[in-house]
């Protein structure tokens, strides 16, 4: 069951449009990963297992944090994470991120709700032990009911 949760997203990135593709930042040594979208494209057994609930009307932020090690290899990093969800009509949501930690895998997850048609702009700022300013990264994503 290690990699359930990670192939499971990354099939879903591999089969989702363009618009939700994962994203990625680099800053120093670090790679960010992250990505958005709608909880109900995450198998039934996964969300029963990580406790995210499926809904048309729920979106999902994935981050995942790296370090690139002297071998060229990665190693995943525990972060702190905060942000926010704001739609057309700038009503906030605080996002609640949760760790997911799977063998040597680190991924955060943070739901929030839209309506369908709705863009959302999803902000989020990134603690990383070691680095010494927070990395703020912006996402705009339109997001659909499904």
């Amino acid at each position: 069951m290690k990699n359930v949760f990670i192939a499971g997203v990354m099939g879903l990135i591999a089969f989702i449009s363009n618009p939700i593709e994962a994203n990625q930042k680099r800053v120093d040594n670090y790679v960010i990963h992250y990505n958005a979208f709608n909880s109900s494209f995450i198998q039934p057994e996964t969300a029963v297992q990580y406790k995210i609930q499926r809904s048309k009307y729920t979106g999902l932020l994935n981050v995942s944090v790296h370090k690139v090690v002297e071998d060229g290899e990665d190693k995943a990093m525990k972060v702190a994470l905060r942000g926010r969800a704001t739609n057309n009509l700038s009503q906030l949501q605080e996002l609640g991120f949760k760790e997911v930690v799977e063998g040597d895998a680190v991924y955060y997850l943070a739901d929030f709700q839209f309506r369908d048609e709705e863009d959302m702009d999803l902000d989020f700022t990134i603690n990383i032990p070691g680095y010494d300013k927070p990395v703020s990264i912006d996402l705009t994503q339109k997001f659909y009911a499904d």
